[in-house]
This record gives structure tokens, sequence and C-alpha cells, in this order.
């Protein structure tokens, strides 16, 4: 069953005093354009992110956010670098006395305190790891949510491709039905015209049958309605049988298109021309649908 690019998905993981939360997002894309926004804890994985996303998420334009809280402060195993603090302070408070305001040293210290390098709040190689932990494995849970809900969103797309190739269908069989009545049609065309030309002293039999077969082989329609029937068939086949061809969908729907302007272009027949606009009009709402198939 093909995939919708379209997904997300969202996990929330809970272990000791932290929280993570991890959430995907994805739109249609031709490649996997991924944009990945992590705590400052979490900076260095990156590149372990990346390579989780794409084993889940083949294409599409993907943003992932992961978010850590711990329950309070203490929990968070703050600790403070009291050496970078005193030395941060005095420096800023030495030089706001220069200046010709005055500013209150519980601002400045307030400042300070901010810096991720004066207050850090993982403690040590073990907090790291156990934020990693628990950070995979929420992440681990979005992407599966996120994959769930693209194969649902392709369930729906597949089920109105299917109708509009089903519409196609319906109008070719009446093409097939109204294609002797466009023979007919140029047959009494022909020998009305031939009616005028037998006429001519100049008429030559043998140029006018070459001329009438030349004429003919153009205005048949038989291969191509063959052709489109099998394009529909190998359409329906290729969706409801093969993972991830998005791609080998727009090729098909290339070719069907190609099939449907060839008739619309030799039929010169009113009703048959009708039934290709009403083609098209389908086969566009394929194209715009198969946009997003994975």
């Amino acid at each position: 069953m093909t995939k919708s690019m379209t997904g997300f998905g969202s996990s929330t993981v809970e272990e000791q005093t932290l929280t993570v939360r991890a959430e995907v997002k994805s739109l249609n894309s031709k490649l996997l354009d991924l944009n990945v926004r992590l705590p400052r804890q979490l900076q260095d994985k990156e590149f372990e992110i990346r390579n989780m996303v794409s084993k889940y998420l083949e294409r599409g334009k993907v943003l992932l956010s992961i978010e850590l809280e711990y329950e309070s402060k203490a929990s968070s195993a703050s600790q403070l670098n009291a050496e970078l603090l005193h030395f941060h302070f005095g420096t800023v408070l030495s030089e706001t006395k220069k200046l010709p305001v005055e500013i209150e040293p519980s601002h400045i210290l307030q400042s300070i305190l901010r810096m991720p390098e004066v207050m850090t709040t993982s403690n040590g190689r073990e907090n790291r790891e156990h934020e990693w932990a628990v950070a995979q494995k929420a992440c681990e849970a979005a992407l599966k949510a996120c994959d769930e809900f693209r194969l649902t969103e392709g369930k729906v797309l597949s089920e109105k491709v299917e109708s509009y190739i089903s519409n196609i269908k319906g109008f070719l069989d009446e093409i097939i039905l109204l294609d002797p009545e466009r023979a007919i049609n140029v047959r009494q065309r022909i020998e009305e015209k031939l009616s005028m030309i037998n006429s001519d002293s100049g008429f030559d039999p043998n140029r006018f049958e070459q001329e009438m077969i030349f004429y003919l082989e153009k205005m048949d329609i038989t291969e191509e309605k063959i052709r489109l029937a099998n394009h529909l068939d190998h359409f329906l086949d290729v969706l409801h049988k093969e993972e991830n061809a998005g791609r080998k969908l727009g090729f098909i729907s290339q070719e069907i298109g190609r099939e449907i302007n060839t008739i619309g272009s030799k039929a010169n027949h009113a009703p048959i021309q009708k039934l290709v606009v009403l083609m098209k009009d389908d086969l566009e709402k394929i194209k715009e649908q198969g946009l997003n198939f994975l």
C-alpha cells in the first residue's frame, strides 16, 4: 500500500524526573528535507537522530522537534560553576560602575545565571546518557506514529485516486461505444467528397487510395484505446501492490495523459472530445493527489 508524505506523530516519555516530548510533522517533497530542532543537551546527537528519521521516513519535508523538561530545578541536577560566576559578576559589576546609569547588582546576577556555562542542567556523563536514552524512546515512538499516520492517509488518497481512475475507465468505455458511430460519420464525409471528386477529369484513383489509407490510419484510435486501458490497469496494480511507488505512479500518469491527448487530437468527433475533456479533468486530480504519494 502506497503511503502519503503528509504525516504527524508525537510522543511523551517520562522516566524518573525527566520528561521528553518529541513531535514529527511531514509534507510532500521530492527528497528527504529534514529540519531538526533540538535542546542544547542533545545538539551533539543530531547525526544519530537524522539517521533514525531516515529509517522511518524515506521522503518528505520533515520537521522534528524534541524538548527536555525536568520535574524541578533540583531534580535537573543543576550545577553551578562558582568560579565562572565570580569572574563574570566581578567583571560586569566593575564595568557597569563606569556607565552613566545605575544597574542593580541583583539584575546582573540574574543575567549571569542564565548563561549556559554558569548553570548546567546536566550533571556528568551518566545524566547525559540518560537524557539521550529517553530522547531516543520518544523520537522512535513519534516517528512510528508519523509513519502510521502516513499509512492511514495513504489509504484515503488511494481511495480518491482509484475513484478518478474508475471515472476515466467509464469515459473510455463510452468512447469505445461511440467509436463505430464516428467511423460511420467519417465514411459518410469521405463518400460525399468522393462523389464530388469523381466529376474531376484529373482524378487519380491510385493516389486517392493512398491518401485515403493515410487519412484513415491517422484517425484510427484503436491502439490508443488499448494502451490507455492497459495504463489504467497498471496504475491500479502498482497502487495496490507496491510500496512507496509515488514516483512510478507519476510516470504512469504521464503515459495516461499522453494517450488521452492523442485520442482527443485524432477523434475529430464532438461527443468523444467532450469525454476526453472529462478524462483530462480527472487525470489532473490524480496528478494533484499523486504529489502526496510516497
